[in-house]
């Protein structure tokens, strides 16, 4: 019998593994109070242009993302956060617009190693997509994963930037196949 892992399993397995502390790193526990962070977000969406007009063009270089997350136990938390990715590609007789906002939530799991604090975080909630063309608007949500981690450098007491990676997975319904995006975050922390 052969056993098969969905890949938004094995990238989560992945992601908590990567943040995992050796034993053998000198570590210091994971900061304990509540933080705020916002800042760049970059979105991939291979694979899913609404029209021929953007086919190729899967990149989301305008951005955001913003947040909250509370300590829970020892070293982890539950983080809230909203993003949004935009672009317009203009046709030859009209403007193409895209965008994506997200709401998500879920656990996050640091440490701290040296310097830099590392973690891992399973996020779940909601995305919603619209695009605009030719007069007619089309808009979906849906219901998403994103699992991803990332480090925080610190920057003062309070202060950390922060540099982020994640996949995310969004159900496909009503006929839609489901959606693989990949993001990166720019972003400063405030605790």
């Amino acid at each position: 019998m052969r056993l098969r892992v969905p890949p938004a399993t094995a990238i989560l397995c992945g992601t908590i593994l990567f943040a995992l502390p050796s034993r053998t790193l000198a570590q210091t526990p994971a900061p304990r109070s509540t933080e705020v962070f916002g800042g760049y977000s970059f979105l991939r969406d291979p694979g899913n242009a609404i029209l021929d007009a953007s086919a190729g063009d899967d990149n989301f270089t305008l951005g955001w993302t913003a947040g909250l997350a509370r300590p829970v136990w020892r070293a982890v938390a539950a983080v809230g956060e909203v993003s949004g990715h935009y672009k317009t590609r203009t046709t030859f007789d009209a403007d193409v617009t895209l965008s994506f906002h997200a709401f998500l939530a879920g656990p996050r799991v640091a440490a701290r190693i040296g310097p830099l604090t590392e973690f891992a975080q399973v996020l779940a909630g909601a995305v919603h997509g619209r695009g605009s063309a030719f007069g007619t608007t089309v808009s979906v949500t849906d219901l998403a994963a994103q699992p991803g981690g990332g480090v925080d450098y610190p920057l003062g007491a309070r202060l950390a930037a922060r540099l982020e990676l994640d996949y995310r997975w969004i159900r496909g319904s009503d006929g839609r196949p489901s959606a693989n995006q990949f993001r990166a975050v720019a972003a400063l922390v405030y605790r």
